[in-house]
């Protein structure tokens, strides 16, 4: 870096001695410096943001990774259908397939209609869709053999999913998965059928969920 870049030093230093060079060197260092450590703050502003407890009041990093407002009121509720199924560990992933479903802008917040059988949004109640939502994860749950992932992507796909599956090695991979969803658009006649990545989007907001709760509880 010429001398050109420091004016203020250039008015100083006339010639080339060894004092000048040293203070040039110094002034680069300390720039150096001020750079890393102003952007060591950002980064850790972005991630402390991301997962704090406030991170919903702040628009422009709040990507909806964490629990809604909107999803978080019907806490109790959720309480009550994991406990009555036995499940009561996976209230945190109940509300985050809430979050992956509606976010809790429906009233069958957990899209659980079609779970019974029924048209899309025949629920009509958070509670009703939390209850049918539930039990149908305990029942995926339960053909998954306890596999978490394998349970959220039976929940978007069905439970005949956990069976395809087994019959394939008894591992889900993305192959599988992409395979089973290609199997069924082309039986349906669908361009599409359920969301490939529907496993790791839930799980994406369980986690989250659970940094925020452990930065809440150490905040306090």
């Amino acid at each position: 870096m010429g001398e050109a870049s420091f004016p203020g030093i250039k008015k100083i230093c006339t010639g080339r001695s060894s004092g000048c060079d040293r203070m040039k060197k110094l002034v680069r260092i300390t720039l150096s410096l001020l750079l890393v450590v102003g952007f060591s703050y950002l980064i850790l502003f972005v991630i402390s943001s991301l997962f704090s407890p406030q991170a919903a009041r702040i628009p422009l990093l709040n990507d909806h990774r964490i629990i809604s407002q909107e999803v978080e009121q019907y806490r109790p509720v959720f309480e009550k259908y994991a406990e009555a199924n036995g499940i009561k560990s996976d209230t945190d992933l109940l509300m985050a397939i809430a979050m992956q479903e509606s976010k809790g802008k429906s009233a069958d917040i957990m899209q659980a209609s079609e779970s019974r059988g029924l048209t899309k949004d025949t629920i009509r109640t958070p509670e009703e869709s939390i209850r049918q939502g539930a039990l149908y994860f305990k029942k995926a749950l339960r053909r998954a053999h306890g596999n978490v992932p394998l349970a959220l992507q039976s929940y978007n796909f069905g439970l005949g999913f956990s069976d395809f599956v087994e019959r394939h090695g008894g591992k889900m991979t993305p192959k599988l998965i992409r395979s089973f969803s290609r199997q069924k658009a082309a039986e349906l006649g669908w361009h599409s059928y359920g969301d490939p990545e529907y496993a790791s989007r839930v799980l994406r907001y369980y986690h989250n969920e659970q940094a925020k709760q452990k930065l809440a509880k150490n905040g306090n």
